[in-house]
C-alpha cells in the first residue's frame, strides 16, 4: 500500500486493527493520511436493518482539529447527526 503522507497506513496489520477499532466505536479518523495538516471524522448512515446508505465526514485543519474537540466533541456530535437522518428516514413524516 503506497504512503500518500508520513502518516499513511501502510503496515496491513496496523490497517486491519484500525478497520476493528473503526467498526467498534462507529467512526472512523483521518489523522492526515490524505493530507498533511488536514484531519477528518466520518460516520455511517444505516438503514433500520443495520444495512448502510452512505456516510458523512467532515475535515478540518489540524491545528484546530485535535484534543479532545476532536477526539470526542466531533465524534459525538456527528454521530447525532447521523441519527437524526436516521431516524427521519425510517419515520418520514
Amino acid at each position: 500500500m503506497p504512503a500518500v503522507t508520513p502518516y499513511t497506513i501502510i503496515d496491513e496489520d496496523e490497517l486491519f486493527a484500525e478497520l476493528k477499532q473503526i467498526r467498534s466505536q462507529g467512526y472512523a479518523f483521518n489523522r492526515e493520511e490524505n493530507l498533511e495538516r488536514l484531519n477528518a471524522v466520518g460516520v455511517p448512515v444505516r438503514d433500520p436493518n443495520d444495512g448502510v446508505l452512505g456516510a458523512m465526514s467532515v475535515s478540518g485543519p489540524s491545528h484546530r482539529f485535535k484534543g479532545q474537540y476532536f477526539e470526542q466533541e466531533i465524534p459525538d456530535f456527528m454521530l447525532g447527526l447521523a441519527n437524526e437522518i436516521e431516524l427521519n428516514l425510517a419515520y418520514p413524516r
